[in-house]
């Protein structure tokens, strides 16, 4: 099922001098729903595209766009708690699976992070490492060079919706930690596809 997302625009908002200034890593969340406009806008930030174009909002090396956005929805108004994927192209989440999957993720954490069970909603960036490798394969070093760059890209993204996040009013924590091939069979994502990032969000 696909579920369209409302308008993405922010509106009024904070400068990006003082999004800037305010951004901080956010751990502890209110027990209440993220609304789904404020859904939208934080993966509009993400990987959403500019304009009627193909670029999206992050920069990609060559344009190249290996990242796949998922969502662990637990509180957000208006859908069911689910495994989703955002496509940018429509600007749309479509379910994948109901159920609840945030404890799953947090049993894959390495060490103790509560965050990733009480998050309102968790954000998953997976990219498709092999594919930059082969198409920076000449850039030394070979075969390697890729893997850079695809990481660089998740840092761009995670920063968007960080500063999306602060002009918001949302708490986030980016996790690196976590043991990738559980995640993966979690989310059962494709073989091809890598864990890079979670963010967890919610109301602060």
């Amino acid at each position: 099922m696909k579920i369209e997302l409302p308008h993405h625009e922010l509106g009024n908002s904070l400068s990006l001098a003082s999004a800037l200034n305010q951004r901080e890593t956010k751990r502890e969340y209110l027990n209440t729903p993220i609304s789904l406009t404020n859904l939208s806008r934080l993966l509009f930030a993400a990987q959403g595209r500019r304009g009627n174009g193909t670029k999206l909002l992050a920069p990609s090396a060559q344009e190249q766009y290996p990242l796949s956005t998922f969502v662990i929805a637990n509180r957000i108004a208006d859908i069911e708690a689910g495994l989703y994927q955002y496509e940018n192209t429509s600007h749309s989440i479509v379910e994948l699976e109901k159920g609840a999957f945030s404890e799953r993720l947090e049993d894959a954490a390495l060490g103790d992070q509560p965050w990733i069970g009480n998050a309102a909603a968790i954000v998953i960036l997976a990219g498709n490492i092999h594919s930059m490798n082969k198409h920076f394969s000449e850039q030394p070093p070979l075969n390697m060079r890729g893997e850079r760059y695809h990481y660089i890209e998740v840092g761009a993204v995670a920063q968007n919706m960080h500063l999306q996040g602060t002009a918001l009013n949302i708490g986030m924590v980016l996790v690196g930690g976590f043991n990738n091939e559980k995640v993966k069979t979690i989310l059962t994502l494709s073989q091809e596809l890598e864990p890079a990032a979670l963010l967890c969000i919610g109301n602060v």
